[in-house]
């Protein structure tokens, strides 16, 4: 039997990361952007196994989390229970045009 994975990323929070990667690069250098991304999968890698610690999105219906990570804030849900990342977006952006796009809401 095989094992679904405990998380997956969509392609808009794919995109999301490459985004984050690129610009912490130019700001911050290799090792630090480098940290930085890798605490983000971290942490979607806890949220995969403890998924109920982020706070329920009261804004965009049941079943929708989001959970802080330094800058950014992961948003995601569950889905035959796996988690699913469906936007990783920096604390000052407003989430609720971001997530209407992606027709999360």
């Amino acid at each position: 039997m095989i094992n679904e994975p405990l998380y997956r990323l969509t392609p808009d929070a794919r995109s999301d990361l490459i985004e984050i990667r690129k610009y912490t690069l130019t700001q911050w250098g290799k090792e630090p952007s480098g940290k930085y991304v890798s605490g983000i999968r971290q942490t979607i890698k806890i949220l995969s196994e403890t998924p109920r610690i982020g706070k329920q999105q009261q804004d965009t219906g049941d079943n929708v989390f989001n959970f802080a990570y330094a800058s950014h804030v992961i948003y995601y849900t569950l889905h035959n229970k796996q988690l699913v990342v469906f936007a990783i977006l920096h604390k000052r952006m407003v989430p609720l045009s971001h997530l209407h796009d992606r027709g999360i809401i």
